[in-house]
């Protein structure tokens, strides 16, 4: 039981991750990034720099369903658009952005490592699992869903809200000045990002660095293999930067003190991680997940879905059991072993089916209800319009369900069908 709790894949990885991204959220740099960025933006392409910006904070993890809205709300009222048009759209492109998003972050990995760690024997070692197996797919969703978030934003939800009030309740709400010196303290943190990322891509593109594989290989080499205590060092590094330049980290004993406080959150992951090894180690002993990859191999060639109807049906399951289990993990482990199982047994590339999850898990999130986020969402619109209820939340996240849903859908489709690759050294479909 033991060994199947340390064992479980994602556990470190994504403990690691929260680490560094912790010190970031600590010391404030995440704060002042995006204030700065959303408070000098232009009235009318305010909802489109929302939608692209909250749909690259899955990396913040959950925090980013609390944090952005808030702030989202601020940059549409101080431009005069309606604040809680701003924290609807945020929580929408933050919730959908789960499955894209141009930053790697705790969630790639974690659905990676829960990816290989159920491959069926006999899968080749080199086939390109990894945590950026998704991230070309990932990028092509978050330069192109954003549009159609930032519409629905100002044609559909915006122009149905009732106006607000001249007297606007403004207790609890987060501070989007940022000061001088955290101005300068941005400043330190891209200097020190900047170096570190020379010194990383060196060692990693510069013949004979140490992070090339063998023979100066890019793809099969330790860059991409270590991509998370890499990211891990690179919010480390920046967060101290900032930290010390803003004053915020005064002595080395913040910085442990930092970490611990950004893993208290995380107390209800470590609970469903001892579940999920256990499940994820009985499931494998006892064969079932075998029988069902080579049944539901079987029974999707019976009745011609080999391909792209098959993906299509597990995106409907996928989306359907995402109402009912919100965490992605949480449902990932469940599914991860008999999905992948069945889909490579279909000759195709473990990364499909994991992007077709991504999707499936993504789309229906602003709108389940076992989503705790909703209801804090609630509250965010509550301090605009009183008469704000939770069945009002719902009916404006619904908007966005089925029109990110086609877009997406045909995203996928159109990588599948020309063969184009999810992401760095994979295919989509298994050699032989």
């Amino acid at each position: 039981m033991v060994d199947n709790f340390i064992g479980f894949p994602p556990l470190g990885v994504v403990l690691t991750m929260l680490l560094g991204v912790g010190i970031c959220e600590r010391t404030g740099l995440l704060r002042s990034l995006v204030n700065i960025a959303l408070t000098r933006v232009p009235r009318r392409f305010m909802p489109y720099a929302v939608a692209y910006l909250c749909v690259q904070g899955h990396f913040m993890g959950d925090a980013a369903m609390v944090v952005l809205p808030p702030l989202a709300a601020l940059a549409f009222a101080s431009v005069g658009r309606h604040p809680v048009a701003g924290a609807l759209g945020a929580f929408a492109a933050t919730a959908v952005g789960y499955g894209s998003g141009l930053i790697v972050g705790a969630l790639d990995a974690n659905l990676a490592a829960l990816t290989e760690s159920v491959l069926p024997p006999g899968t080749p070692p080199d086939i390109g699992v990894g945590v950026l197996m998704n991230y070309w797919f990932q990028a092509v969703s978050a330069l192109v869903l954003p549009a159609v978030l930032g519409w629905i934003l100002v044609h559909r939800v915006e122009p149905g809200l009732p106006p607000v009030g001249p007297e606007l309740d403004a207790a609890g709400e987060p501070d989007t000045t940022v000061t001088a010196r955290e101005r300068r303290a941005l400043r330190v943190a891209g200097v020190a990002l900047a170096v570190w990322l020379v010194c990383a891509l060196a060692a990693w593109l510069v013949p004979g660095g140490p992070l090339q594989g063998d023979d100066g290989s890019l793809i099969d080499s330790p860059f991409l293999d270590g991509i998370v205590p890499l990211l891990f060092l690179t919010f480390l590094v920046t967060g101290l930067a900032y930290g010390i330049a803003a004053g915020v980290v005064t002595r080395p004993s913040d910085v442990p003190e930092m970490m611990a406080e950004s893993l208290k959150g995380m107390l209800g992951f470590v609970v469903i991680a001892f579940s999920a090894g256990q499940f994820i180690a009985m499931f494998t002993w006892s064969g079932v997940g075998t029988w069902l990859a080579v049944e539901g191999s079987a029974g999707l060639r019976a009745i011609g879905l080999t391909g792209l109807g098959a993906l299509l049906l597990a995106l409907v399951l996928c989306s359907v059991l995402a109402m009912v289990v919100f965490s992605g993990a949480s449902l990932w482990t469940v599914l991860a072993p008999v999905l992948v199982p069945v889909f490579v047994g279909l000759g195709l590339h473990p990364a499909v089916i994991q992007a077709t999850y991504r999707i499936g898990d993504a789309i229906t999130n602003p709108i389940s209800p076992l989503n705790p986020y909703l209801y804090v969402l609630q509250l965010t619109c509550r301090r605009y319009d009183r008469s704000f209820t939770l069945g009002s939340v719902f009916s404006r996240m619904a908007m966005f369900v089925v029109p990110v849903f086609v877009v997406w859908v045909v995203i996928l489709c159109v990588f599948v069908l020309l063969g184009l690759p999810l992401g760095p050294g994979t295919t989509i479909r298994l050699a032989g």
